[in-house]
């Protein structure tokens, strides 16, 4: 099973407004279904402007299966954010395969030395695939004034060759 990823592009617009209109998608990571509609495309397209962040689409085959960024935080961090949102592969391994290749690709070209990531405390998929990648767990932070998700659990990964 070999993935590739590739930059978005603007044509990977419907893509995005497909997966961000899955309630179960939703319910795993932010929460939040409210105007959806209305934002994501002006957040997509800062994607694509971004200057410091790295955004892909995670291809299994030649098909789009899903989003991955590694988003610049500060000189030597970066944030990993990951959805498959084709449904069909989930439970398949593919997370874990492009964790593992943002890794290679954070830590080696990019010239990061930690990386980090949050997620649901109740997403245990997630948080098995980021163990297995060699992510630690670093406690719970808390978003009081976000009603979608007051708590997250911090994951952190210091610089080391993906499991």
């Amino acid at each position: 099973m070999s993935i590739k990823l590739r930059k978005i592009k603007e044509s990977d617009l419907p893509l995005f407004l497909k997966w961000w209109k899955d309630h179960d998608l939703i319910a795993l990571t932010s929460g939040n279904f409210d105007e959806l509609d209305e934002k994501l495309p002006g957040y997509f397209f800062k994607m694509i402007d971004s200057k410091k962040d790295h955004h892909y689409i995670i291809q299994y085959e030649k098909k789009a299966i899903g989003h991955l960024a590694l988003m610049h935080k500060n000189p030597d961090s970066f944030e990993i954010t990951i959805v498959i949102g084709e449904k069909e592969y989930w439970n398949r391994g593919f997370g874990t395969k492009a964790i593992k290749k943002a890794l290679l690709l954070g830590f080696g070209k990019l010239g990061y030395s930690k990386s980090y990531l949050e997620v649901r405390p109740e997403n245990i998929r997630a948080i098995k695939a980021y163990e297995s990648c060699g992510f630690v767990k670093k406690g719970l932070k808390k978003y009081p004034e976000n009603k979608y998700q007051p708590v997250t659990l911090k994951m952190v990964l210091n610089k080391i060759s993906p499991k």
